[in-house]
This record gives C-alpha cells, structure tokens and sequence, in this order.
C-alpha cells in the first residue's frame, strides 16, 4: 500500500513463518448461513456463501470482517500469507528497516569504529519476529469475526462462482482484492535485478546497490541502504524524484539525500544488465544525449520501478471483467466491475494504491452491501508519507495541481520555511526541514501542505483534518504552539 497488498505472491521467502501459517490455518469459527440455500454443502465440495473475498490484504480482510459483523456468511481465500504486501512486503517490514537504518546510522555516528552492516541480520530478525505475529493476530480476528479461510489458489468460473482446488463456491458477489505485485524490468537482463519483496529475504547487505527508480519505493530503499552503510546509486528515468510530489519537496529531497551518501542518475533511462567478474553493470541512456551509454557496477540491483495490479489468472477475461489503462480492474463508485456480481477495490483496481485507502473502501462496500448504510471515506485529502531519510508527509494539492485548478498562477500563494531542527543541531549536521503550504491567495484557505522532516507523517496526518474543515493560513497563525518542536514552524 504503500502504501499495498499483493497477497498472491508464492514464492517461498514471502511466506510466512511456520508457526504463523499452522495457527492461520486453524478451523475458522462457523456461523450460521446467510446465503440463499442456508446449508454448506461439503461431501460435494459445493458451498454457499453471500460473498466470497479473494485476497487477504488490507482491503480483503476489512471488507470480509465488516461483511460478517453484518451477519453475512463469509468466505475469504488467500494462497499465501493473511495481511498482504502491507504486513508481510510493504509497510510495516519497510518502516521497521527505517528504523533500524536509523539506529544503525545514529551508531555509526557517535562510535566511529561501529558500521552498518552487523546491524542488518538482526533487523531481519526483529521484522520476521513482527510480520509473524501480524500474521497469527490478522487470521485470528478474521475467524473470531466469522470469516472462513480458505488457503488455495481462487479461480472465478462463473458470476457467481469461485473455484478453489476441487471445492466450488457459489456467491451473491464476489471481492477481487488481490492486491499488487513489483513490476519487472524489462529490459536484456533485467532479471538480474532484485525487486522489492527480494530485500526482506536478504540475510546479508552488498556493499553496494544500484536501485532503479525515483518513486516511493525506491527513494525508501535507497535511504535505508545507505544508512546501513551501503554504497547507493539511484538511478531515475525522470528528471526529479518523487514525480508526484511538490516540486520543492523533491528539490529538498534531492539534495538530502547526496548529502548523506546517495549517488543520483537522473533523465537515465536504463537499457541494459549484465553480470561480471562478480559485480553487475546497470547501462543506461542519458536523456538528451541519443546515442550515448552510461553505466554504474554495483554488487547487486534493485528494481523499484512501480507496481501492477495483481489480476492475472483468475478467470476475469473469459468473465467480461473490464480493464482500466493502468491495468487494474475498472470499477464504478460502488467498485462494482462491468459484471454486476463482481467488485474490485485496493490495489486491483486504478487509483491510489495505499493501505489505508483499501481498508476505508473495504469497509465502505461491507456497509453499502450487508449493512444498507456506510459514510464514505473523503479521498479528495488523503495523506501520504514516504519514509525515507529525512521523511516526507503530504496532504491536498501540490503548487502546480493548485495552479492548474485555480487557472491564473497569481490566485495561488506559497509559504516555504526552511530550517535545522534541534534534532540535527544536536548532531551537528547541517540538514534542512522544509515545510510548504499551498494557499488561496484570497482566502488564505489551505489547498495543501507538504513537509520534509522527521515528524513529517506524524504531523500531516492532523493537517489532513485540518484541510478537510477548511482550515485557513489566519487559523493557523493565531493558534498557540507546542514549543520547542518541529510543527510550531507551520504556525509562525
């Protein structure tokens, strides 16, 4: 989700722990039928269900609990591990590395003979230790709320059949929420290169690493990286990082990020991989010099070139299932799909790909569909944050979204404070925080608010009400601050 959930992935380092998967795999709790037969038919293989859930990441799970707290009968089918690209490739492990990166560069820091790299296994061991215990607490509160898993590859046969194995359910409706998977690089040896699910299985660090791509996650792992001590190349197609961000945002993070290390390749569009000599040579083509070859050796490659909706293999084309130009499925404002009896949400569909989006759709389509009611989530302020070093948090409309909107740059005003944190003060380095609001120039009305610090996604998720309700530049100045702090700078 990162911001996302790909739970159909099989390959072995992405499972979970056994222990995880033996409790997972526990009897789920039966509850009485809703359906339209009211039985289970199981000497036949054949089961009656109101609604059947394929994918068990953030917005399968919240869909499939609310739908059974409604007393509908529940069937979710996941082949890997319960919590999806979130819990067990995503988010969290992603966060935990973070900190440790942070840690291991603190230490690294004040004991000049203590370097990253013997930090790294035991990081390892700390996010297997939590995406374990993530996996047992998300399948136990599926069964406790009803919901029956099925551990099996889902296939849909019909509009209102899903295959698993040799078993058959017939459902009133059917959830696609299958989640996303990392997008491979297609170029000659493109294979070489890792993706971002490989990194969580790594049990050692190269000593360097060219990662591919300017966007969420290859900014994240190319700052973890190199604050375990590993010597970073990132290599960008475009001409600044973070595209959809605030063009100051990505400036500042730009400059950051070679501050502490990280070598940028950005307008490089890369052509070519290829192994020697024990090291890999990533080529790419500068933009604006046709003909000309670049490259970076490396120990290893990282891909972070985007993700694509995991919707492969489950029967939607022979269905009818329309396809959005991204590649998910297309899906109305109820995230029905062109067949009336099907639904999609998350990441398996268009649209903004983070975690806490899947589970507010989820949610919202069990209450429209068993409970007749449900507020919908307000997806015009959805924050973000991108959790590299230093962070990033970002809610509304950057300037030019703003400028573009309002028609005439001069309705548009900006407020951009740059400073050094009592953090870094203490540490005696020199990098800025960088904070920008986005204003009516009329109203002072606040379009939207983008922040480089630490604090960063902390702070932005109390902005995101703050923006929902109108709030104006003239409120914030006249509200009294924490002091001393990092959000005090946003009032002054």
């Amino acid at each position: 989700m990162t911001k996302r959930q790909t739970p159909l992935s099989t390959t072995p380092e992405a499972r979970a722990p056994r222990r995880a998967r033996e409790v997972s795999a526990a009897p789920p709790v039966q509850q009485v039928p809703r359906a339209r037969s009211g039985r289970t038919r199981r000497n036949d293989k054949v089961r009656e269900a109101d609604l059947v859930v394929i994918g068990g990441g953030s917005g399968g799970v919240a869909c499939a609990r609310r739908a059974a707290a409604h007393g509908a009968r529940v069937i979710l089918v996941e082949r890997d591990a319960i919590g999806g690209t979130c819990v067990n490739r995503g988010c969290v492990p992603k966060k935990m590395l973070s900190y440790g990166a942070s840690w291991s560069a603190i230490l690294s820091g004040c004991l000049s003979h203590t370097g990253g790299h013997e930090d790294w296994r035991d990081a390892i061991v700390r996010v297997n230790a939590e995406v374990a215990r993530l996996n047992v607490g998300y399948t136990q509160r599926l069964t406790e709320s009803g919901v029956e898993v099925l551990r099996g590859e889902a296939r849909v046969t019909g509009p209102e059949e899903v295959c698993v194995g040799d078993e058959t359910i017939h459902a009133r409706r059917i959830l696609i929420a299958t989640g996303a998977r990392p997008r491979t690089l297609d170029v000659p040896g493109g294979d070489l290169a890792a993706s971002s699910d490989d990194v969580f299985t790594w049990q050692s660090l190269p000593a360097s690493v060219a990662v591919i791509g300017g966007g969420y996650i290859g900014v994240e792992q190319a700052s973890i990286l190199s604050r375990y001590g590993v010597k970073v190349d990132l290599i960008v197609a475009g001409d600044r990082l973070l595209p959809h961000f605030d063009h100051d945002i990505s400036s500042s993070l730009a400059d950051a990020l070679s501050a502490r290390g990280v070598r940028l390749h950005l307008n490089a569009e890369v052509n070519l991989l290829s192994q020697a000599n024990g090291a890999l040579e990533v080529c790419y083509r500068p933009n604006g010099r046709p003909g000309q070859t670049e490259s970076v050796r490396a120990q290893a490659a990282l891909a972070a070139i985007g993700r694509i909706s995991n919707v492969d293999g489950l029967g939607l084309d022979a269905l009818g299932v329309a396809f959005g130009e991204r590649g998910g499925i297309r899906v109305d404002r109820q995230f029905r799909s062109s067949v009336r009896s099907v639904y999609a949400l998350g990441d398996a569909i268009d649209g903004l790909h983070l975690t806490p989006v899947a589970t507010a759709q989820g949610r919202w389509l069990a209450d429209r569909l068993f409970g007749r009611r449900g507020e919908r989530a307000d997806f015009d302020f959805v924050p973000t944050a991108v959790f590299c070093e230093p962070a990033i948090g970002s809610v509304g409309l950057t300037e030019a979204q703003a400028i573009e909107a309002a028609g005439k740059p001069e309705r548009i005003r900006t407020v951009v404070k740059r400073f050094v944190s009592l953090e870094h003060r203490f540490a005696g380095t020199p990098h800025q925080s960088v904070f920008k609001l986005v204003l009516n120039a009329r109203s002072g009305r606040v379009l939207g608010a983008h922040l480089m610090d630490n604090a960063a996604p902390e702070i932005v998720q109390t902005l995101a009400v703050a923006l929902r309700l109108g709030v104006r530049e003239s409120h914030l100045q006249t509200t009294v601050q924490v002091h001393p702090s990092v959000a005090e700078e946003l009032f002054g």
